[in-house]
């Protein structure tokens, strides 16, 4: 117990790979964030269009987790991986191409690009992070997952961090370059690690093997609870991630770089809950999974009504240290209370909740032109928290969820 677990993980080697290139890719989505959130305001100087390129990014992510959520179980994680990081690679580089030469349609490739991430952040969810699990004893695996997702937060420090210097320091152009190499070295992890889950040989239709998930996870209520308020995180919440940098560059006028380090301390904040919660898995996981969506909307309502660029800072560093928590126990609860042959099809029906972002982006995108970045960021904290209350009613009354946690 304690920091002892996180020690003995790092025993595994396939454990050690597969964290790794799944990092490589954590790197690349928090940097895209940033980057291509600033590159297509800067390029059309409308505030929606980052709206429209996020729901890009999360139709793409919802759409691959329903193939993969009825079919998961018939494909190599590994094959499918290396698919996606090999294509997500290939396209930076011609994306770094066409800025090089200056086309005109640079948009058209953020968009691209915004599309191809959001089916590898699915399929990372669905295969990767279960082979992961799969490397580890069975007292290793909350502890292994939650480092997982604390890398993930981890880049988020090092992402915003990294974009915020390309954008200052740099040409446009560089960017795809780094992105390109970062997907090439976890295309070339990923070739080495094979996956050991048996592929499954069932002759039924994928409408077959879809209505097999949603029967395995309505039989669960700690499996409900996450899949119905994984929604939530991602419309109300997750989108104000893509509009930090913005918010802060028009509330207090401070420069790309400055704007990544301040965007930074957020994942800072997640990367230290991170290590709390992989040091110390708590058992009661449902409830703080709960407690901790909950927390996050009442921060990024105070920090859009923040006045004081130290106290906006002090916010996110404490908004970060939730989410990660949040993210943590997400992954753990899906992964423990799932039949081990149908754990990747779960984690991709969690991608299609977590997909459902596209609706508060897209929402997003139709009030920027009605309502300032700090109005729009307000107004999601709200929502987020009035939602929250109601769905959390609707589980206590029709699953009894915390009568049993």
């Amino acid at each position: 117990m304690g920091f002892q677990l996180t020690f003995d993980i790092w025993k595994f080697s396939s454990f050690r790979k597969l964290f790794f290139a799944g990092f490589l890719t954590s790197l690349s989505r928090w940097f895209e964030f940033l980057t291509f959130s600033i590159l297509s305001w800067e390029l059309t100087g409308n505030t929606a269009i980052v709206g429209y390129m996020m729901t890009a990014r999360f139709l793409s992510l919802a759409i691959t987790g329903l193939y993969f959520s009825a079919n998961g179980s018939r494909f190599s994680g590994q094959n499918v991986m290396v698919f996606f990081t090999g294509i997500c690679s290939i396209c930076s580089f011609l994306v770094f191409i066409g800025f090089y030469i200056d086309i005109q349609y640079k948009l058209i490739g953020l968009f691209l690009l915004s599309g191809l991430s959001g089916s590898l952040w699915s399929v990372d969810f669905s295969f990767r992070r279960r082979m992961l699990g799969d490397s580890l004893p069975d007292y290793l695996i909350s502890s292994g997952v939650s480092i997982d997702v604390l890398s993930t937060h981890a880049t988020r420090l090092i992402g915003p961090f990294a974009g915020g210097l390309f954008l200052a320091y740099s040409k446009p152009n560089l960017i795809f370059l780094f992105l390109s190499i970062l997907y090439f070295f976890s295309t070339l992890i990923l070739l080495f690690e094979k996956d050991k889950n048996l592929l499954s040989n069932e002759k039924k239709s994928s409408l077959e093997l879809f209505t097999k998930v949603i029967i395995e996870v309505s039989k669960n209520s700690t499996l409900i609870t996450v899949i119905v308020l994984t929604p939530l995180f991602n419309i109300f919440a997750l989108p104000f991630l893509s509009l930090i940098g913005i918010l802060i560059i028009e509330k207090f006028s401070i420069n790309s770089f400055f704007t990544g380090i301040i965007v930074s301390v957020e994942g800072f904040g997640a990367f230290i809950g991170g290590i709390i919660i992989s040091a110390f898995p708590p058992k009661r996981k449902q409830i703080l999974f709960c407690i901790t969506l909950l927390l996050l909307f009442l921060f990024i309502s105070l920090i859009a009504i923040s006045t004081n660029v130290l106290l906006l800072t002090f916010l996110l560093f404490f908004a970060g240290i939730v989410t990660s928590s949040y993210s943590a126990l997400q992954s753990s609860i899906i992964y423990l209370h799932s039949t081990p042959s149908l754990r990747s099809s779960t984690f991709s029906l969690l991608t299609i909740a977590i997909g459902s972002g596209s609706i508060g982006t897209l929402n997003i995108s139709m009030m920027s032109n009605n309502f300032s970045t700090q109005e729009l960021t307000f107004i999601m904290g709200l929502e987020g928290i009035g939602f929250f209350i109601l769905v959390t009613l609707f589980l206590i009354m029709k699953y009894k969820i915390f009568r049993i946690i």
